[in-house]
């Protein structure tokens, strides 16, 4: 898979209530449920825990490549995480090993391999100018 990439967009340079992220959100395997896309923050210590999000949006799915985007609150350093929720039921659905069962990914496309990511793996810069990110999903 190829690394995510967080390009500045042209026009406006900020929305008034934050800054665009528009991302794309490659490889959605079916039409059924919907894509989501969660924005976290720095902290580490809030990265994939429930109810630390920044902004969440939801989206039906489509197959192949789906269009999400996010707010976020000024520059700074953020991370993505997104999932095909194939069966509407709002939660990543997780098998009794806690491997994920539904479609995810995150920004920068990391390889995680025997451990939860980490911040580090999918942090990227916003500036001012809204910016895009292009986000694989791995099933």
């Amino acid at each position: 898979m190829a690394p995510a990439t967080a390009a500045s967009l042209s026009p406006p340079a900020a929305l008034e209530s934050g800054i665009g992220i528009v991302v794309r959100v490659q490889g959605v395997r079916s039409a059924a449920g919907e894509v989501v896309a969660v924005l976290y923050g720095d902290n580490p210590d809030d990265f994939l825990r429930s109810g630390k999000r920044l902004a969440r949006t939801r989206v039906a799915a489509a197959r192949g490549v789906v269009t999400l985007e996010l707010i976020a609150p000024r520059a700074g350093r953020y991370a993505i995480a997104v999932y095909h929720d194939e069966n509407g039921n709002h939660k990543f659905d997780r098998a009794f090993t806690g491997l994920p069962t539904e479609g995810y990914g995150l920004s920068n496309n990391p390889r995680i391999w025997l451990r939860p990511p980490h911040l580090t793996d999918a942090a990227f810069i916003v500036d001012v100018r809204p910016t895009a990110v292009d986000i694989s999903l791995r099933y």
